[in-house]
């Protein structure tokens, strides 16, 4: 297994819970919003970086990473584990859901791996899931991603990793 089916993740993280809006203050909403954004931008600057500790530091203690073709990961030690194995540049992802609930949240959206000399481009779809910890630190709790291989399909509109949240 490469490090490429390993890693985006991001996700195929196929299904998970907590939807809907939050019925808190507008600015709780946007401070939340703001504080999950800032987490999936140290995500991938991590994993850009094959920093598998720092990558590590932004899972919950008993999250679940669910990479394609591979039995689920528990727990933040075993994440670790996983992406010392190794992670991936030039990792772009392009989230185009989110949502919070009070301290629970979560993000669907695209990714985008250019090719290497050992592997083809890689694209495809991820969802993340996080809570608020009681430090108020959002942390990952679900981490699941499913690639389409070498192909770079974009969706109906035209959507890529770059794109603003909506």
């Amino acid at each position: 297994m490469t490090a490429r089916t390993r890693l985006w993740p991001i996700v195929g993280v196929a299904a998970v819970a907590a939807a809907g809006c939050s019925g808190g203050s507008p600015a709780l909403d946007s401070a939340s919003r703001g504080a999950i954004e800032a987490t999936v931008d140290r995500y991938v600057a991590a994993s850009n970086e094959g920093d598998a500790e720092a990558l590590t530091a932004l899972y919950a203690d008993d999250a679940v990473l669910l990479p394609p073709d591979h039995e689920p990961i528990h727990g933040r030690e075993a994440i670790g584990q996983f992406w010392r194995d190794g992670t991936d540049t030039g990792l772009e992802v392009s989230t185009l859901r989110l949502e919070v609930d009070g301290s629970v949240a979560y993000l669907v959206g695209r990714y985008h791996l250019p090719p290497t000399d050992q592997e083809d481009a890689d694209s495809g779809q991820y969802v993340l899931c996080l809570k608020r910890q009681q430090d108020g630190a959002w942390k990952l709790t679900a981490d699941i991603w499913n690639g389409s291989g070498g192909t770079d399909e974009r969706g109906a509109d035209g959507d890529s990793p770059g794109t603003a949240i909506s």
